[in-house]
């Protein structure tokens, strides 16, 4: 399938919805505009059995990228699923089970099919499982990650401050969680990510590793977050459910 160049769609695929583009949006059109087929993936944590409104629109995005020829991943973190994201949580999260995650999963594919093509004969959506690569890191490549970063930098989080303020515990694993995120774009060798602008320091993560490892640019695209009437972000509730 030919990519698609024509600037009104591609100027309408970086404006709506989108909230950001790092490190700027006019280098990222340039690139839409060229061309060539890049390779774009947002990933989902399948800590439920249900996506919600918001997952919804971050996929009708995805989906304006396939039409447009590009390479779209929909990625499970059937590897970071296992540690749970610790973005907007104020308490440790408790470790899912292999057989509950595959059983979110196989909803999470059949809700997704509704908005993301899979099944596009010329165009398919990549459906990529992180579990796959992080399961098997060895003790020296996941040191050879790790050098990459500080600790100073990993807490620099706002959620961590707030439970170090609070006394409340952080895990080792939910420290690392930005650097095993951060790892699938190094792994899938990806040109963007998508994702939700309370992603943006995971996603920037994945920026300065594949920066490092592969010396490859990397854009992030964050979209506006939908918030209640108390201004916190939308979660699993059932009147939002796809």
């Amino acid at each position: 399938m030919n990519v698609i160049t024509e600037e009104r769609l591609v100027d309408d695929i970086l404006t709506r919805g989108i909230a950001d583009i790092l490190p700027d949006k006019e280098s990222f059109k340039k690139l839409l505009m060229c061309g060539k087929k890049i390779k774009i993936y947002q990933g989902y944590d399948p800590s439920s059995d249900k996506l919600h409104i918001g997952n919804a629109i971050g996929m009708k995005i995805l989906e304006k990228f396939r039409k447009l020829g590009h390479h779209v991943i929909f990625l499970i973190g059937t590897g970071t699923g296992k540690i749970g994201d610790p973005t907007d949580k104020d308490a440790t999260r408790t470790v899912l089970s292999d057989e509950k995650i595959n059983e979110n999963i196989e909803s999470w594919v059949d809700q997704a099919s509704q908005i993301l093509d899979f099944n596009n004969k010329k165009n398919p959506v990549e459906i990529v499982k992180n579990g796959d690569w992080l399961n098997s890191l060895t003790l020296n490549e996941f040191l050879e990650i790790g050098n990459i970063v500080t600790i100073k930098q990993l807490l620099e989080r706002d959620m961590f401050q707030n439970r170090i303020n609070a006394n409340k515990p952080i895990s080792i694993s939910e420290i690392l969680y930005p650097l095993m995120q951060g790892y699938d774009s190094v792994v899938m060798e990806v040109d963007a990510e998508f994702g939700g602008s309370d992603q943006m320091f995971n996603m920037m993560m994945g920026r300065t590793l594949l920066k490092s490892i592969k010396n490859k640019e990397k854009w992030v695209i964050t979209g506006k977050l939908l918030e209640d009437t108390q201004g916190d972000k939308m979660d699993f509730v059932d009147r939002y459910y796809l």
